[in-house]
């Protein structure tokens, strides 16, 4: 008689657990972003562009509407399609990781907490110009992704710490964002294409010792990924979500950041990303050690 264990279990599809587990109040929290850029998008031009963040005359009402504001229709229909390719993912994984709850909270922090701090945040580099769209807010929503994926491997694979290879994955994004900005200053700088190397070099060395950090799980990870290989879905998920990360970030990160409206905010595009991982890392840490603490008190 065969004993129905852990190991032996045949997990469901994919698609079968996100039926399962997802609800219409989730779908509606992922709406609410675009519904509101769109909404914004009707008001008149005149009224859209005195809610834009100027530089120099910034308010406190301005640094939060700014986020939501969009003059052209391509640049709305751009960051809401981005928006679309992130956000959905990152629920999939964080149902599948059972951090639905996580997923809420972060949301609704970036909506209301992170327009106003990327607006004045932009205020480091002194200019007479103005800023708006909801670009930085993607780019922090592209930030919790490094977390999600190391809190999928570690829930569904074995691999982990989650409190390891989240800060690994990041640290290898940021070294390719640098190489990404970096080629956009003069190429042919022998300065520049030594920092370009070293950039590199750092970015191989974090994915070996991610590769050497899971190999010494070989065993657990090899059980995980039988159970995983039975049902559709899961290793297919890791794939999309590898592919999305890299093409946000070579999209946000170009090698020429020059538009036909002007130059593409690099600076508040990472300032968005780096932000996003900090505050929904921090976050899950503090709680995780929080609970330990009450556990074992």
């Amino acid at each position: 008689m065969r004993v129905d264990t852990d190991k032996t279990r045949r997990r469901p599809s994919l698609v079968r657990l996100f039926k399962e587990r997802t609800h219409p109040k989730d779908i509606a929290l992922i709406l609410t972003f675009p519904v509101i850029l769109t909404l914004v998008h009707q008001l008149p031009l005149e009224l859209r562009e005195s809610l834009v963040f100027d530089y120099t005359d910034p308010t406190l009402l301005t640094a939060f509407t700014s986020s939501f504001v969009h003059l052209e229709t391509g640049h709305l229909f751009t960051n809401v399609f981005l928006y679309f390719l992130v956000v959905p993912v990152l629920y999939i994984l964080g149902v599948v990781s059972g951090s639905r709850r996580q997923f809420h909270v972060f949301v609704i922090t970036v909506l209301v907490a992170f327009p106003p701090v990327l607006s004045y945040m932009n205020l480091a580099i002194t200019r007479s110009s103005v800023t708006f769209g909801s670009s930085g807010i993607v780019m922090a929503f592209a930030g919790c992704l490094p977390l999600a994926l190391a809190d999928y491997f570690e829930s569904e694979f074995g691999i982990g710490p989650v409190d390891t290879f989240a800060p690994m994955m990041f640290i290898t994004s940021v070294g390719l964002i640098s190489v990404l900005s970096v080629q956009s200053v003069i190429p042919e700088n022998s300065t520049v294409l030594v920092g370009t190397a070293g950039l590199i070099l750092v970015v191989l060395l974090t994915i070996l010792l991610y590769v050497i950090s899971a190999y010494k799980q070989e065993n657990d990870v090899r059980s995980k990924l039988r159970s995983s290989a039975e049902a559709t879905g899961y290793f297919e998920l890791i794939i999309v979500t590898g592919f999305l990360f890299v093409t946000i970030l070579l999209v946000a990160f170009p090698v020429d950041p020059t538009t036909e409206g002007g130059i593409l905010n690099l600076y508040e595009h990472f300032v968005g990303y780096s932000l996003g991982f900090i505050a929904s890392f921090t976050t899950v840490e503090l709680t995780r050690r929080i609970e330990r603490r009450d556990v074992f008190s």
